[in-house]
């Protein structure tokens, strides 16, 4: 019997420290109070299950030498003790049984569907990446010091004077004009009108606009589709083509007033000015209107074909302010203030507009690009686009309104 008893102890004992080992061997993060739980439940269901053991055998060993020795006489209150034993040893074996299914509680009450946290299998850590050593710096040696061939001096020179070249206007592109401009530009994309051309050929020669380029060739084309304009406008091609030859029919065809104002200082370089040329130009300034903008176109093209005329003195400088009190404070701008101002520009005479009238200007564009007037709408739009090209590139030296000897 106490080998028995040792026996149990034994194994009560090694069963503990093995679950007990079993339990502290795990590595990883379990929290501590669930460790605890563990091993106590586990103890309870060694103990309780080796006490049941020990009852069974009490109840094998001792049972029948009670029976022997109380006899017949208490084998009825043995039967009432056997049965008290009995249950006694049924409760344990439940008591067991539910500790042992405690004992098997793991801490874990997580859905198990749900990725673990901790695992009671034993792991082995990662190794980590093995990061290359850097490797050691040179030391720095100190080159020897070599001593520098002394280079020859330079003689000193005196620098030359340089003349400072003359700003030159910066040429317009596409990407440097603005909206009305733009706006302006394409309106004259369908032009029909053959004296419109030929002002788009002085915008391209002035200002570089390419969309202006073949003027010259889509004003012959128009020229030969409109034969009853072909007389007076033919004397005009002259702006842009210097050679323009002259028919004698074309002049004898000059009528109009401001023809016989302008048409002379056009070809006065190839044909002599009218003696009483000096009277026109007189009395058109003195009638003002558009005869006075005229005069001013004249005077332009007199000066670019080197020709002399005599004038009364302070004529020119009355001229150019008549023609800028042309431009009032209305804010209707028409066509007649934007050809004086417009030519005002051409004779390099644009500090005599007023600023406030650029904004005018800009104000009563329409919105495909062409601006209203008392004549057709081409002609106050070349006006329009004319002025604001000066506007926006200004310089001190254009090129003349006259197509050049070389063209």
């Amino acid at each position: 019997m106490e080998k028995f008893n040792v026996q149990v102890n034994e194994n009560l004992e090694n069963a503990i420290k093995e679950e007990t080992s079993k339990l502290f061997d795990v590595r990883g993060s379990i929290e501590t109070h669930k460790i605890g739980m563990i091993v106590l439940l586990k103890c309870a269901h060694k103990i309780f299950w080796y006490a049941f053991l020990c009852f069974l055998h009490t109840w094998l060993v001792y049972i029948p030498q009670v029976f022997k020795a109380f006899g017949r006489h208490y084998k009825i209150e043995c039967i009432m003790r056997r049965k008290f034993v009995l249950g006694i040893l049924v409760l344990v074996l439940v008591f067991s049984v539910i500790l042992w299914g405690f004992s098997n509680f793991n801490g874990d009450d997580r859905d198990h569907n749900e990725e673990p946290m901790y695992s009671l299998e034993l792991t082995q850590p990662e190794p980590e990446p093995n990061e290359p050593e850097p490797a050691p710096e040179p030391e720095p040696t100190e080159p020897e010091p070599n001593e520098p061939e002394p280079a020859p001096e330079p003689e000193p020179t005196e620098p030359e004077p340089n003349e400072p070249e003359p700003a030159q206007p910066t040429p317009p592109t596409q990407t440097n004009y603005s909206i009305s401009v733009v706006n302006a530009i394409n309106f004259f994309e369908q032009s029909t009108e053959p004296e419109a051309m030929l002002w788009l050929d002085v915008m391209h020669r002035r200002f570089g606009i390419e969309e202006f380029a073949n003027a010259l060739q889509r004003f012959d084309q128009l020229l030969y589709s409109y034969p009853d304009q072909s007389s007076v406008t033919r004397l005009f091609r002259r702006i842009a083509d210097y050679h323009n030859p002259i028919h004698a029919e074309d002049l004898w065809k000059v009528k109009s007033d401001l023809d016989i104002i302008t048409i002379p200082a056009l070809y006065c370089d190839r044909l002599d000015l009218p003696s009483d040329y000096s009277m026109v130009l007189e009395e058109g300034v003195s009638h003002g209107d558009y005869q006075l903008t005229h005069v001013l176109l004249a005077w332009i093209w007199i000066q670019e074909n080197g020709c002399e005329l005599e004038l009364p003195d302070g004529f020119i400088e009355d001229m150019y302010n008549a023609n800028a009190a042309l431009i009032n404070t209305d804010p209707i701008v028409t066509d007649l203030e934007l050809e004086a101002a417009a030519f005002l520009c051409l004779a390099g005479q644009s500090e005599l507009i007023d600023d406030s009238f650029i904004e005018r200007v800009i104000a009563s564009q329409d919105i495909d690009g062409g601006w209203e007037g008392a004549n057709a709408r081409w002609h106050t739009t070349i006006l329009g686009l004319l002025f604001l090209l000066h506007v926006e590139f200004p310089s001190d030296a254009y090129p003349p309104v006259l197509a050049p000897r070389s063209a």
